[in-house]
């Protein structure tokens, strides 16, 4: 009996401990990321503007002139995905790359992040732009939300250029992030207690990339760095909670801009067979795949890219 009291003694010691340490590691990681603190490694930082949508600070990238081009980038992600054809396609389009509430360098508060909340916050943003109308690209999550303001505000979309986008369920795709991550309280714990290191983040680029010796250091720092943050960690599991509301598959028919599907063959995180589905129920559709490529294309792939959007949208390669 006495050892049991001994054990039992220990073990509430331990569980002390434990909490403390816990309660002191919770407290001490950063609110959110700092862009001043990181701006010298920010790619085409020269043209990072801040705009408020909403009462929310939003981060994006400008440049060219034209018709323009939004760019909105997939989930766990940021303006970052496009580093490699920003500038290449600001020859061409006025082009504006965008942070999502919660993500990159955007402000991260509690609320709606649904792909159709989003999509009701990039409205906003064009108004705040002046932009009446555009061509939107988005990459896997930013498919979604890219559709979802075609669905809303059809008068708005010039085109859509789809890249491994989400909107369709797909029975052999499989989300990198742990269903855990999903439950409430437990949830926001395990992805503090996972993203103290970047093994993490760096399994899910791995397996987001068909070529995973293209995953080097610097890209997996500016992915992990808002990942290290409360707000960065509270966003993407509020992302997660909400994935599965309001979703669009159903309404894809509506949808009459012309699109552009681009998708890696190799893509295991939304595989080719969605983007297959996808073709068929957008009617004025044209799905290209990409031999040796998986999920994150523009990221992958850039220059092929560029080639197609610039071939899809009639510019003038030469130019």
């Amino acid at each position: 009996m006495k050892f049991l009291k001994k054990v039992l003694k220990i073990f509430v010691v331990l569980i002390v401990i434990l909490a403390i340490g816990f309660t002191i590691f919770w407290f001490s990681r950063p609110t959110d990321v700092s862009f001043a603190e990181h701006k010298a490694e920010i790619p085409n930082v020269e043209y990072s503007k801040f705009v408020e949508v909403d009462g929310i600070k939003l981060h994006y990238q400008e440049k060219g002139s034209g018709t323009p081009l939004v760019l909105i980038h997939g989930y766990g992600s940021s303006t970052y995905t496009w580093r490699n054809v920003f500038v290449p396609l600001s020859e061409h389009f006025r082009v504006i790359s965008v942070d999502l509430k919660g993500f990159g360098f955007s402000e991260k508060p509690v609320g709606d992040y649904t792909k159709r909340g989003q999509a009701v916050l990039v409205r906003k943003f064009l108004d705040k732009l002046e932009i009446e109308k555009t061509w939107f690209a988005g990459s896997s999550m930013g498919g979604e939300v890219s559709l979802n303001v075609a669905l809303q505000n059809p008068n708005r979309v010039e085109g859509l250029i789809l890249i491994d986008s989400a909107g369709v369920k797909s029975v052999k795709g499989s989300s990198s992030t742990p269903s855990i991550y999903e439950i409430p309280f437990i949830g926001r714990a395990f992805v503090a207690l996972g993203l103290i290191s970047d093994n993490l983040v760096r399994a899910s680029l791995e397996r987001s990339y068909f070529d995973d010796s293209k995953v080097t250091d610097k890209t997996l720092k500016m992915y992990h760095l808002p990942l290290q943050t409360n707000n960065g960690q509270r966003a993407i599991v509020l992302t997660q909670q909400q994935w599965d509301l309001y979703p669009i598959e159903d309404d894809l028919s509506k949808i009459k801009v012309p699109a552009l599907l681009i998708w890696g063959k190799e893509d295991y995180v939304t595989p080719l067979e969605a983007g297959r589905k996808m073709n068929t129920l957008i009617e004025n559709s044209k799905l290209v795949i990409f031999e040796n490529c998986g999920h994150l294309t523009a990221e992958e792939m850039p220059q092929k890219t560029v080639e197609e959007i610039l071939k899809f949208t009639g510019k003038d390669l030469s130019e």
